[in-house]
């Protein structure tokens, strides 16, 4: 008879691997997957798409994220305002003498900051007049922190841009600033230049999603440079920032709000208007304390990156997102790539030892149990925790590793469950020997008796009805499924019946008397000797 691929494959598997004693295919999966662990965490990180697809879901999903800090507001250059302005100012960018009469009118109420998501790289060539406005509100201004960008760090020795000449943006710069430069967009505008700075770079992961930040960066003879978020803490709370410079800090997960619009927006046109004297399309909140953002969340700017909330997030988002961060010292720590990838290859080498221990009984509610179980860790520490558990990869890899052992378990049991088509007759006659269990043939006592014979009898062979062990699946023929019987070499089943004959009592299985069978018999004969012994027995 002419066997399927899949069957033919599946045979030939269980000839090649189901006879292997359980130890060993456990710890060599336990190697392997070990082996693949590290190969993959330093050298290929083929998990890591899978483990930020995960995370971002659980973010979006998450049940409790921190408030947003009700100091912060955004002056929003939205798309209202451009076309709003655009009759008078034209296109973006306008003169700068319009930011000039926005940032007088904040200061004149004292903000505890206004931070400035707009590179001032260039000179206004068309309104020199704007430039010298903005350049003397900014020399009026107390409280403004400006953006520069930072360029790759490979370039900073072909830099000339010292402490010397941008002092505002080093940690703790000495009074006679070094010479160790760094790659960097300045400010065009002298005032900009000498005022408080932070570079704004979004430091984004291989997918091009937005999750972590940068506080710091250290340059090549261990001087810092800060961001505008750590800029901002400076001016609003000078012991927190203190605190954050004495901290060692690197790239660290954002605790994100609840949503992409978490800070209260006002339209930029709005506040020009009531600053020079108009009348606003809509009320224009006092910025008094307040921690005031100027950026802007129109599309037709290209100030839009994927972040885990949203593919098309609004730069000023996620920057008033850190800068709320670094007010509250709201931080999420990672466990380092190394511990994380010693947390995946201990939980296999646990598993292996479960697996052991129990022989194979609760493959099947551990296989899902264990990775959701895990999941669910990880999805509780992004709940308010300072610390995420990234345990995606363990998540993962339990699954497979339990998934593979139930598949090898399949095939050990269609191995030694076998009816060799005919009976070889080189090893004598055959027996069989008919056994009754108290209950069905489940998983855990079938495992068991397999167990007892490859370890005593080898030879032998074990007959028993098909069951189909799926939860909440009836079993098809529960008339047989107490039925069992061991089949082998007459003076092997002997031996069985001898030694195996207390350990059956305690599994609560009765045995009945042997039946020889004929050298020729095939699977039919085997069948029809089996009903007739087990009828004998009921």
């Amino acid at each position: 008879m002419l066997q399927s691929p899949v069957v033919a494959l599946q045979s030939w598997l269980s000839r090649k691997l189901g006879a292997l004693p359980p130890r060993k295919i456990i710890w060599g999966l336990v190697l392997v997957f070990s082996s693949w662990i590290l190969l993959d965490v330093l050298v290929l990180k083929v998990t890591s798409g899978q483990s930020h697809a995960s995370f971002d879901a659980m973010v979006r999903t998450r049940l409790h994220a921190a408030a947003a800090d009700p100091r912060i507001v955004v002056i929003d250059i939205d798309e209202a305002s451009l076309q709003g302005m655009a009759g008078e100012f034209g296109r973006w960018p306008w003169p700068r003498d319009t930011l000039a009469t926005v940032l007088d009118y904040v200061e004149q109420q004292q903000p505890a900051a206004v931070v400035w998501d707009i590179v001032f790289s260039d000179a206004d060539r068309i309104s020199p007049g704007g430039d010298a406005a903005f350049d003397a509100a900014v020399k009026r201004s107390r409280h403004s922190v400006f953006s520069v960008v930072r360029l790759p760090a490979s370039a900073d020795a072909r830099s000339a841009l010292s402490r010397a000449v941008l002092p505002g943006l080093w940690v703790n710069a000495p009074e006679q600033a070094g010479t160790t430069t760094a790659a960097l967009i300045p400010p065009a505008l002298p005032a900009v230049a000498a005022a408080p700075l932070g570079y704004n770079n979004g430091y984004v992961d291989e997918d091009g999603v937005l999750r972590r930040y940068r506080a710091f960066d250290t340059l090549r003879d261990g001087s810092r440079i800060r961001s505008v978020a750590m800029t901002t803490l400076s001016l609003v709370d000078p012991p927190a920032y203190a605190r954050a410079v004495a901290a060692t800090q690197g790239d660290a997960l954002i605790a994100w709000r609840g949503n992409t619009h978490a800070y209260p927006r006002v339209a930029f046109a709005d506040v020009f208007s009531q600053a020079d004297g108009g009348k606003p399309l809509h009320a224009v909140p006092a910025f008094a304390g307040k921690v005031v953002l100027i950026g802007s969340t129109a599309s037709s700017l290209h100030d839009i990156h994927p972040t885990p909330l949203s593919a098309e997030q609004a730069g000023v988002n996620s920057l008033a997102t850190v800068i709320d961060n670094a007010l509250n010292e709201r931080r999420i720590a990672e466990l380092p790539r190394w511990l994380n990838a010693c947390l995946a290859i201990a939980l296999c080498a646990a598993l292996g030892l479960w697996v052991q221990q129990h022989k194979f009984s609760k493959l099947l509610p551990m296989t899902f149990a264990v990775p959701i179980a895990l999941l669910l860790l990880s999805y509780g520490t992004l709940n308010g925790s300072p610390w995420f558990l990234d345990l995606q990869l363990s998540a993962g890899l339990a699954l497979v590793f339990l998934t593979l052992l139930r598949f090898w378990n399949q095939l050990r049991r269609t191995y030694w469950c076998s009816v060799p088509e005919p009976l070889p007759a080189d090893t004598g006659t055959w027996a069989l020997w008919p056994l009754l269990h108290d209950t069905a043939w489940t998983d855990v006592p079938l495992d068991r008796l397999i167990d007892l014979v490859s370890e005593h009898v080898p030879d032998c062979r074990v007959i028993a009805p098909d069951l189909n062990s799926l939860p909440l699946h009836p079993v098809r023929w529960p008339e047989l499924s107490r039925y069992a019987a061991l089949l082998g070499p007459h003076t092997s089943v002997l031996r069985a019946a001898d030694l195996l004959s207390s350990p059956l009592a305690t599994l609560q299985v009765q045995s009945g008397k042997l039946v020889p069978l004929q050298q020729d018999a095939g699977r039919v004969e085997v069948v029809a000797n089996a009903l007739t012994a087990w009828a004998a027995m009921h």
